[in-house]
């Protein structure tokens, strides 16, 4: 009887495990979820993996140094977004001869849709269009896509902010912008933007 026991416990554990796909497999299944080593994604915006990874640059240009990445929250990082919407940060220090261990932020946010990230992409840039002139504010195309820059004016530093790059990919809206006015230029933080190859 006991045999039997054991034998029918084990019977019912291999049809289990087999039921439940953890043997064997068709090969077709695909459990990564690294984003590619350089993170560029030359597939269709669906392709983007959604997670820290999306704002952690591989290749970094000259400079700069990669320190981590943080979920946020965008009504406390000073975009110009009234809700909350939730998202990582890159957090990069750069230094040249001129710049010592300057802070550089790389933002992804995830809304709902795409016509939701064009909302708060366009809130975005109303808000930051009143901290800058806009002679400042302009369009881009970054990395094959529409973005906007926002540069410092260095006679006037009441009306601007730190350099900035802002852009949406589906429904996601990525920003790269610098910690501090005057810190660090535009060409330094566009370089940031490009490497990132989103």
């Amino acid at each position: 009887m006991k045999k039997m026991t054991i034998l029918l416990l084990l019977l019912a554990v291999f049809i289990a495990v087999g039921v439940s796909g953890c043997l064997g497999g068709d090969g077709n299944t695909d459990n990564s979820t690294d984003n590619n080593s350089s993170n560029n994604s030359t597939g269709s915006d669906d392709d983007l993996n959604y997670s820290t990874n999306i704002v952690t640059v591989r290749d970094l240009p000259a400079g700069y140094e990669f320190l981590s990445t943080q979920s946020v929250k965008s009504h406390g990082e000073g975009l110009g977004i009234t809700d909350v919407l939730y998202g990582y940060r890159g957090y990069y220090k750069f230094s040249n001869d001129s710049v010592n261990n300057a802070t550089v932020y790389f933002y992804c946010f995830k809304t709902n849709s795409t016509d939701d990230a064009a909302k708060y992409y366009q809130q975005m840039k109303d808000s930051y269009e009143s901290d800058y002139s806009t002679a400042n504010v302009s369009s881009i195309t970054l990395n094959g896509h529409s973005a906007t820059k926002f540069v410092t004016v260095s006679e006037d530093e009441s009306a601007s902010g730190p350099n900035m790059i802002a852009w949406t990919r589906s429904n996601l809206i990525f920003v790269v912008k610098g910690q501090v006015k005057g810190e660090t230029d535009y060409a330094t933080i566009e370089s940031l933007a490009v490497a990132s190859g989103l």
